[in-house]
């Protein structure tokens, strides 16, 4: 592994960003290096940052397992519920699908039938499928690393893990339909407000989703298909008046966004 096996590309004006490969745990995987172009030495920065990599890399099982450690403990709980909601995403396969069909190697039908019954997802199995998709490092001494588990119970839920070599990892980022959730601290609270997220489970536009979110657009409750939000999106952020309302359809707030930033809010309800 060599740092001039490292491309740099030319698509951002704000940073520097290297890409390149490594073999993590068996599968071959993509890292990029990310510097502002505001910095005033590069290349010591870009060997820093080389370092952290060459760090991660030679001790991959430890980050790995704090990989599955760090999912377990604050992803889990909430990701194993959402597993079970059926019926949001037509498109996607149902849990029973996932189980009796998908996964049928995985699971003997006696374990399929339990899981089924008892609509808990084994969690060693759920570690077992957790991998690193991705790693980008930055010349702040942080990185985030991309977690997947080929659509099974991470699902569609891009997650990404925040840390450094001295902290482990201390914050995720995430997309949950209605927003992405960026470096949501890794605290007592952060599973409550994951599954606060995921409440929301669909929308009506048929341009929502990334960066094509465009116009007049109402998101669902996943459990009671109820509305649990109406507004605008322009060039894919927030514009405009939003209402958000409970999901037994009380109006809560409404909420003045000028580019995506909140900027005047009323709270209804609160004694």
């Amino acid at each position: 592994m060599e740092i001039q096996d490292f491309r740099e590309s030319s698509h951002s004006s704000y940073f520097k960003e290297w890409y390149g490969k490594v073999i993590w745990k068996g599968e071959e995987i993509r890292v990029s290096l990310t510097i502002s172009k505001k910095c005033d030495n590069v290349e010591l920065e870009k060997e820093k940052m080389f370092k952290i990599l060459e760090e991660l890399y030679l001790n991959q099982d430890e980050w790995n397992k704090k990989v599955k450690d760090t999912m377990v403990k604050y992803f889990y709980d909430v990701l194993n519920d959402d597993f079970f909601d059926d019926g949001v995403f037509p498109e996607y396969p149902t849990c029973y699908d996932m189980l009796f069909e998908i996964l049928k190697d995985d699971f003997t039908k006696e374990e399929a039938e339990r899981i089924w019954k008892t609509k808990v997802f084994p969690l060693d199995k759920y570690r077992n499928y957790i991998f690193v998709d991705n790693i980008q490092i930055t010349n702040e001494g942080n990185f985030y690393f991309e977690v997947a588990d080929d659509y099974t119970v991470v699902g569609d839920n891009w997650i990404w893990l925040k840390g450094n070599i001295d902290k482990g990892f201390f914050a995720a980022s995430f997309d949950d339909l209605f927003e992405f959730v960026t470096d949501l601290e890794l605290n007592d609270e952060f599973s409550s407000i994951l599954r606060e997220k995921f409440k929301i489970g669909y929308a009506d536009a048929s341009s929502f989703f990334v960066s094509r979110r465009e116009g007049l657009t109402k998101l669902y409750y996943k459990k009671n298909h109820k509305l649990a939000a109406i507004g605008n999106y322009k060039s894919g952020k927030k514009e405009g008046i939003w209402k958000f309302y409970d999901e037994d359809g009380k109006l809560t707030k409404k909420v003045n966004y000028v580019n995506d930033i909140a900027e005047e809010e009323v709270v209804y309800g609160i004694n």
